[in-house]
């Protein structure tokens, strides 16, 4: 994966918690917009998965997705079940987006 510039200072060059206070706004604001684009790709997926027939779960995929989340997390020192978690809500969001126009299971 390319590295990613998310940030406009290192934390331990912010002087005060405003410093700090305001690098976690922008991180926050960037995380929102990643997670825009990535509901791009799911949106994507409903024309795709129609053409192929998939449905909107896919269980081997989804155990995939976590068991790749965990590891990118243990590889970058961050909790994985944290990461799993969060995982979890998000690809049933998805799920969800994709059932209005998909079945939901084969």
């Amino acid at each position: 994966m390319p590295e990613l510039k998310i940030s406009t200072i290192d934390p331990d060059r912010c002087r005060d918690m405003h410093d700090l206070r305001t690098e976690i706004d922008i991180l926050d604001y960037q995380i929102i917009k990643l997670l825009v684009h990535r509901a791009k790709y799911i949106d994507r997926a409903v024309t795709l998965k129609q053409i192929e027939g998939l449905p909107a779960r896919t269980h081997d995929r989804v155990a995939a997705v976590l068991s790749k989340v965990r590891c990118n997390a243990m590889q970058e020192g961050i909790d994985p079940e944290l990461v799993e978690r969060i995982w979890r809500e998000l690809i049933e969001w998805s799920i969800v987006r994709e059932e209005k126009h998909l079945p939901a299971e084969i």
